[in-house]
């Protein structure tokens, strides 16, 4: 994949999505929703995310000035926009503010569409409904011959207070902001039942009001937690589970233990037979039908002295675009749930996107488990690095800058008392820079003799087995892919059948190396990613059959499943 270079400037290293962002300045009420734009999920065209000390968590998102012509209604298709998602209750009058600036304080500058997935009028006629062309404008100026000058608040009202807007159901919807006028930035978006539903959060020029980023809960007087007694230990592994409910009363309970088995009871007992992480889920439903869901890790191994360890390698192609250039981190990191790591590399992360902090907050609101990470660019100053993305604690991190301006990250990871190494890195390309990837190999291998075994090796090194750079690891580390297809414990899919050459992307470039004295295949899949009848909508060809549908990256992602002792 292409080194993309971009001029703005982030390093993040996060564990929580919160951590991220700048102190707020003020409170809001409870049930008002605050999205900061700059976490949209799904960014198609010409948005994207910059850096912006002024705007709240630091990032803003932005429409460049192409001198593109007004739209003078909203398109059902767009190709620039991006998405949200936020709750919000049925019947409730919300009114939607967004704190804007517009490209050399222009009033051609100035304006977006807004679309809803469910909205509707006061009386329940569907309206600024995303696919169509109906939708809000929102206009900075606000008035004629009002100024503009910096940060601004405004809403859908033209010299006056907009509409307010309403759903038809209650529960999770989806905003769309769509291009009007190109060179439009955005850092805050609020929709309030509250105290802003009929006066703006701050100024209309030169605003310096950041909110506190807030998603109601929306009321369900049910809560659950799990008690799990003990959480690891060796197979056959037998685990007390209860659910802890409060705030309702329980009429039923279904469990899930992660291992393909269930339960009703409200405190059940489970014998896992075989090593693994598992997920242990319940659902709670109380006696009015409202739900509450946990969910809880258990870690069973093989032995006393080894454990199973689901390994991920991906190039998540710059930010989360895919084969239909279009950005979406929500589409990444459902195949990440998909595919269940319990620690994965990820290429091609954009730091100056909030990327790191992005995926770890989807992946617990998914998965309902905190998700640690560690994040290093590819070189002081670069927008774009690697990313390590665990679901067991980091207990220590390191970073490497190799020649070429390629990294490496490290993470010793913490699996119920077992410690492993965990390196992810990227190596340079196109394909005639092998000298480049040699001298990387050596230093990755230098780098990587520092830390103590087991050690497993991730990334996208640009390179395929054969190769005299690729066969430099191999002299130090056992190829993860390889392994599996010599055991006959590979899988992938009919297009792209298991093998030495199965791609990851034209080729193999994609690997996990491990430590053979230390760990052991157990299986490996590069599962089919191809959403289906979607071969239409591809605009990123790479010449294979990969490109019969649409794909979350221009890389297929790979597993690795280890016996680590």
């Amino acid at each position: 994949m292409a080194n993309k270079k971009y001029s703005l400037i982030a390093t993040l290293l996060t564990s929580s999505f919160a951590g991220l962002l700048l102190s707020p300045r003020l409170a809001i009420a409870s049930g008002d929703v605050v999205l900061y734009a700059s976490t949209a999920p799904t960014r198609a065209g010409t948005w994207s995310v910059v850096a912006d000390s002024t705007a709240a968590g630091g990032f803003a998102i932005a429409n460049p000035n192409l001198g593109a012509a007004k739209l003078t209604t909203p398109l059902a298709s767009p190709a620039n926009y991006f998405q949200m998602t936020f709750p919000a209750y049925s019947g409730q009058a919300y009114h939607v503010w967004i704190r804007a600036k517009a490209a050399n304080n222009s009033f051609s500058n100035d304006s977006v569409y807004v679309q809803f997935s469910d909205s509707v009028t006061n009386t329940g006629s569907a309206t600024y409904r995303i696919g169509t062309t109906s939708g809000a404008a929102v206009v900075l100026q606000s008035c004629t011959g009002a100024a503009e000058q910096g940060w601004g608040w405004t809403d859908n009202g033209w010299c006056g207070l907009g509409a307010n807007i309403y759903f038809s159901t209650t529960g999770t919807h989806t905003i769309r902001v769509q291009v009007r006028e190109d060179g439009m930035s955005i850092d805050q978006i609020v929709l309030s039942p509250q105290i802003y539903l009929s006066t703006a959060p701050g100024e209309r020029v030169n605003d310096t009001t950041i909110l506190a980023a807030n998603l109601p809960t929306l009321s369900t007087p049910i809560t659950a937690a799990i008690s799990d007694s003990p959480s690891s230990g060796s197979a056959p592994l037998t685990v007390n589970f209860d659910a802890k409910v409060s705030g309702a009363t329980p009429s039923s309970y279904n469990w899930s233990f992660g291992d393909g088995d269930t339960s009703t009871a409200a405190s059940p007992s489970h014998t896992y037979q075989s090593s693994g992480n598992y997920t242990a889920k319940v659902t709670v439903t109380d006696t009015a039908g409202a739900t509450a869901n946990a969910s809880s890790l258990v870690s069973v191994s093989g032995t006393a002295s080894s454990v199973k360890l689901r390994v991920v390698q991906a190039n998540i192609q710059y930010g989360g675009q895919g084969t239909d250039n279009l950005i979406n981190l929500g589409r990444t990191t459902d195949w990440l749930v998909k595919l269940n790591p319990d620690v994965a590399s990820l290429t091609e992360v954009i730091g100056a996107w909030n990327d790191p902090a992005l995926i770890s907050g989807l992946m617990k609101q998914k998965t309902g488990l905190t998700w640690y990470t560690w994040y290093v660019p590819k070189y002081t100053g670069c927008d774009e690095g690697i990313m390590i993305l665990s679901k067991w604690p980091i207990a220590s991190t390191a970073q490497y800058f190799m020649s070429y301006q390629m990294p490496i990250a490290e993470a010793t990871i913490n699996l119920n008392g077992k410690y492993f190494s965990f390196f992810a890195t990227h190596f340079q390309w196109p394909g005639d820079a092998s000298s480049e990837r040699q001298v990387e190999a050596g230093q990755l291998i230098n780098f990587a003799s520092q830390f103590p075994e087991p050690r497993i090796l991730a990334g996208d090194y640009n390179a395929q087995v054969g190769t005299p750079e690729i066969d430099m690891i191999l002299q130090h580390y056992s190829g993860g892919w390889d392994s599996a297809v010599s055991r006959g414990v590979a899988s992938s899919y009919q297009d792209n059948p298991p093998g030495l050459m199965t791609r990851t992307r034209r080729s193999r470039i994609d690997h996990i190396f491990f430590s053979s004295s230390a760990s052991s295949v157990i299986s490996a899949e590069v599962p089919d990613q191809r959403a289906p009848n979607t071969a239409s909508l591809v605009k990123e060809l790479i010449g294979t059959s990969d490109d019969l549908g649409v794909r979350p990256s221009d890389h297929n992602f790979m597993e690795v499943t280890f016996d680590v002792y």
